[in-house]
Order: structure tokens, then C-alpha cells, then sequence
């Protein structure tokens, strides 16, 4: 990991316990224009995304 992905994961970590203190439940932590927000589940897995195959390459080019 990168230092930028090491904070970016500092920074969602910290979120997710302030949203265990508000009480927030059926959330999961996102990103969304470089703020850390909170995103509902129900709409986190309703958008239907299609699969970048170029990207799915390179994970398993760069996996080996």
C-alpha cells in the first residue's frame, strides 16, 4: 500500500467509529469527491455496475 491508500484507510477507519458513536447502523464508510461519507447498505448494493475485464486483467497480470 501506498502512503495515500495508508491514510485513506487512517481516514475511513476514524469514520467508521464515529459512526458506531452516533449510533449510525446499515451504513458502510465511502468515498464520494475525496470526502469520507457515510453510504446507506441499500444503496450501495443496488447500483448495477458491469465488470471492467481490462481491470480484472491487469489484477491477475499483476497478481502473478
Amino acid at each position: 500500500p501506498s502512503a495515500q491508500d495508508r491514510i485513506l484507510a487512517s481516514r475511513m477507519g476514524a469514520m467508521a467509529i464515529q459512526a458506531i458513536m452516533e449510533g449510525q447502523r446499515n451504513v458502510m464508510i465511502g468515498l464520494s469527491n475525496g470526502q469520507i461519507v457515510y453510504v446507506p447498505f441499500s444503496r450501495a448494493v443496488s447500483h448495477d455496475r458491469t465488470i471492467d475485464r481490462g481491470a480484472v486483467d491487469l489484477v491477475r497480470i499483476l497478481s502473478i
